[in-house]
């Protein structure tokens, strides 16, 4: 069998970890295949991508089903069958590559075996608790609630995982909720760790300590609050993914020559979400710097909650491919990010940001877009003018809850517009009176997805479905 073939097993056999019938993100299913090094470091080559190869070998192969794929291509979430399920498991243990350990009675008799890689827990959070589990020599710790969507279990302290379990590689407490403010400086232990999920709604700031986990990276945090990251954030260069569900707030080094000297995150993939602001203060400086100072994220979602002076150049971010920006809106908010968008722009979602429809060709000239959200007054004014040329690979167009009343082409008798357009979802429009006529006559739309719109709306897009049944295209759906 080939190393390939040997990580595509452990690929399939880590199934087992999860719960029985659990659609899995598959991007968080690929960043712990990374962290577990079940995938092959290629020089020249993201990791990411080799496991997307991965998976999507295993989907070939009928081993792995999509459950649910994304709007750019790829799979959003995936599963696996029963049968193929009840095999990994039994497998998994049969190897020694992987326990689970499903209730009291398995937690509370469990005997550490010698070598023991990984433990997987799908119990109650009472159960692990009452256990009293010790297994200091493990590597990997992953607890799922024992059903999905229940009521968390609350525990007030996590210290003592932090203090028994120093061998971790990879951690993953997303099941159970932390009643924490603030996560314990104990973490500073975990120094073979490369991967950390925790849920903790209301904490709000995250120890200088925890730049001592050199070897981190992936960080993800579902905290209701704004969450503080300060400088020491600066010294772990191997992070590349930080996921703080309710914003982040990082802090540069205080220092009087902080521009010329700027630290940087040179492996920083994905960052969601950079906030820029905290406690009413303005960080539009400070975000400036941050942007130059991780060069290479390719994913990056911003929060923008109050207004403030300054302007972020997002042009800088030439690897940039996907952007959320969600403001706080203002008529002026737009001019925060001017100059024009990064060009390697793949997928662009707006809230709030108030862009002139005038402005609207910052966004059309991007030569690689394919998926465009525009929603709650993302784009300000009533005639929104398509350029030509415009949109030149755009596939899935999203228009919510906007003001727009004259959506039309500059040159009515061109077709060059929307040449690649599968899917329009129009959500919340009432206003709109006119739409392109170019729509009736795109070949490569597939669906229109109108839902809470005015009858106007209604009507525009029975008329496109018209237009389109009288140029040939039977495979139009309306939803």
């Amino acid at each position: 069998m080939s190393i390939y073939q040997y990580h595509l097993k452990d690929c399939l056999l880590y199934f087992a970890a999860f719960r029985e019938d659990e659609k899995i993100g598959a991007k968080k299913l690929m960043r712990l295949w990374i962290a577990e090094e079940f995938v092959e470091i290629i020089e020249g080559k993201r990791s990411e991508d080799t496991a997307e190869e991965y998976l999507m070998d295993l989907i070939g192969r009928n081993l792995v089903m999509v459950s649910k794929s994304r709007s750019i291509g790829g799979v959003k979430t995936c599963y696996i069958h029963d049968l193929i399920f009840e095999f990994c498991k039994g497998e998994a243990k049969e190897k020694n590559f992987l326990q689970v350990l499903p209730g009291y009675d398995e937690l509370s008799t469990f005997n550490e075996p010698p070598n023991l890689r990984r433990l997987s827990i799908c119990s109650s959070g009472e159960d692990f608790i009452k256990s009293r589990l010790f297994c200091p020599h493990l590597a990997r710790l992953l607890f799922f609630g024992a059903t999905p969507g229940y009521k968390k279990f609350e525990l007030l302290n996590i210290s003592f995982l932090f203090c028994i379990y120093k061998n971790l590689n990879v951690l993953n407490l997303e099941g159970i909720e932390l009643r924490l403010k603030e996560l314990p400086a104990e973490v500073e232990s975990l120094l073979c760790l490369r991967y950390l999920a925790l849920s903790a709604w209301k904490m709000r700031f995250i120890p200088p300590s925890i730049a001592k986990l050199s070897h981190l990276e992936t960080f993800c945090l579902n905290s209701k609050e704004k969450v503080s990251l300060r400088d020491s954030i600066w010294n772990m260069k191997k992070l590349r993914h930080v996921y703080v569900r309710g914003g982040v707030v990082i802090r540069l080094p205080s220092n009087d020559n902080v521009v010329e000297n700027l630290s940087t995150l040179p492996n920083l993939d994905t960052l969601s979400c950079l906030c820029l602001c905290e406690e009413g203060e303005s960080l539009y400086e400070e975000g400036e710097n941050i942007l130059r100072s991780i060069p290479n994220v390719r994913r990056l979602k911003v929060s923008d909650r109050q207004t403030g002076n300054g302007v972020l150049n997002m042009s800088r971010l030439e690897c940039l491919e996907s952007l959320t920006w969600l403001a706080y809106y203002c008529s002026s908010s737009w001019e925060h990010v001017e100059p024009p968008f990064p060009m390697n722009l793949k997928e662009l979602s707006l809230r709030n940001l108030g862009l002139p429809c005038s402005k609207m060709s910052l966004i059309e000239e991007l030569p690689n877009l394919e998926v465009l959200k525009l929603r709650d007054r993302a784009m300000e004014g009533q005639r929104w003018e398509l350029m030509e040329g415009g949109f030149p690979k755009l596939r899935v167009l999203t228009l919510e809850a906007l003001e727009v009343v004259e959506w039309m082409e500059t040159d009515p008798d061109s077709d060059d517009y929307f040449p690649c357009l599968q899917q329009l979802k129009l959500f919340g429009i009432f206003n709109l009176k006119m739409m392109p006529a170019c729509i009736g006559s795109i070949s490569t739309l597939e669906t229109i997805n109108v839902s809470v719109c005015g009858d106007g709306v209604k009507s525009l897009v029975r008329e496109i479905e018209e237009a389109q049944e009288y140029n040939g295209n039977e495979n139009l759906r309306i939803i």
